[in-house]
C-alpha cells in the first residue's frame, strides 16, 4: 500500500485528533527538492513547510494529505479545488489563471529572498556583467526578466538546483538564479563551503513571502493563520531549526 501511495504522489500524516473533530485535508505541494524550506523525495514531505503545516495540524486536529504536484500543474490543482490547501503559494504567482478566482491567502509564513548567487571574487560587479544567467526548470527569474527579453542576458535552464550550483562554480555560468537558502544548502550537500558562492544584493532581486492558499477552504487558513498568530515561538523555534 506504501508504495501505491507513493507511486500517486501522496503522502499522509495523521494526528490524534483534539477537541476539533477530526478531517482530512489534501495539501498540493511542489514535487521537488527545495530544501531547507520543502522537500519531497517521492514518498514524504519535509522541510520547514512541512513542520509547519504537521505541528498546526497536531495542534488543530487536521489529517493532512500531501499530493505532490510538478509546479505548473500544482497551481491548476489548487485553482480548480483539486487539492484543498497548497504550499507555498503568493498572490503574485500566476496571476493570469488565478483571475476572477477566490483565493484566499495565510499572513507570511518565511520570507524567501531570490537572487544572483556568484562566485565571492565577482561579487559587486555591475549588472552588465551577468550575461549568462543560470535558473532551474519551472522557476521564472522575475527580476531580469526585461534583460532576458532584450536579449542581454542568455538563459540557461538547469534540471536541478545541484546543476545549476555546478555550472556556477564552473564559471560555464556568471551566476545563478535562485533563493539563497536553497543555493547554501546545496553547496553543503555537495561538499562545498556555504560561502562558494555569495548572494550578490547589488543585482536584480527579489524578495516575497511564502503563503498557505486555498480556493475552496477558507475557514482552515483562517484557522492556520490564528495559530501562527498564537504561537509566534514555534515559528521561530523552526526557523531556527532549518537556518532560516
Amino acid at each position: 500500500m506504501k508504495k501505491l501511495i507513493a507511486a500517486l504522489g501522496l503522502a499522509t500524516v495523521s494526528w490524534v485528533p483534539t477537541a476539533h473533530s477530526a478531517e482530512t485535508l489534501v495539501v498540493g505541494v511542489e514535487n521537488i527538492e527545495y530544501l531547507p524550506h520543502y522537500y519531497w523525495d517521492g514518498d514524504s514531505y519535509s522541510g520547514f513547510g512541512a513542520d509547519v503545516l504537521n505541528r498546526f495540524a497536531e495542534d488543530e486536529g487536521y489529517t493532512l494529505t500531501y499530493r505532490a504536484l510538478p509546479i505548473s500543474r500544482l497551481m491548476q490543482a489548487m485553482v480548480n479545488g483539486d487539492v484543498d490547501l497548497k504550499y507555498p503559494d503568493n498572490a503574485f504567482w500566476s496571476a493570469d489563471l488565478k483571475e476572477g478566482k477566490s483565493i484566499t491567502y495565510s499572513a507570511p509564513v518565511v520570507e524567501a529572498i531570490d537572487g544572483v548567487m556568484v562566485l565571492p571574487e565577482n561579487l559587486g560587479q555591475p549588472v552588465e556583467s551577468i550575461e549568462r544567467l543560470g535558473t532551474v526548470l519551472g522557476f521564472t527569474a522575475f527580476a531580469w526578466m526585461d534583460r532576458i527579453q532584450s536579449g542581454a542576458v542568455a538563459l540557461t535552464e538547469n534540471s536541478s538546483f545541484s546543476g545549476m550550483v555546478r555550472q556556477a562554480l564552473a564559471g560555464r555560468i556568471d551566476g545563478a538564479y535562485a533563493n539563497q537558502d536553497v543555493v547554501r544548502r546545496v553547496l553543503t550537500d555537495i561538499g562545498m563551503e556555504a560561502e562558494a558562492l555569495v548572494f550578490d544584493e547589488g543585482l536584480p532581486h527579489s524578495v516575497s513571502n511564502y503563503h498557505l492558499s486555498s480556493a475552496t477552504h477558507s475557514e482552515v487558513v483562517e484557522k492556520f493563520d490564528a495559530w501562527m498568530a498564537a504561537n509566534p515561538d514555534v515559528i521561530a523555534e523552526l526557523k531556527s531549526k532549518h537556518g532560516l
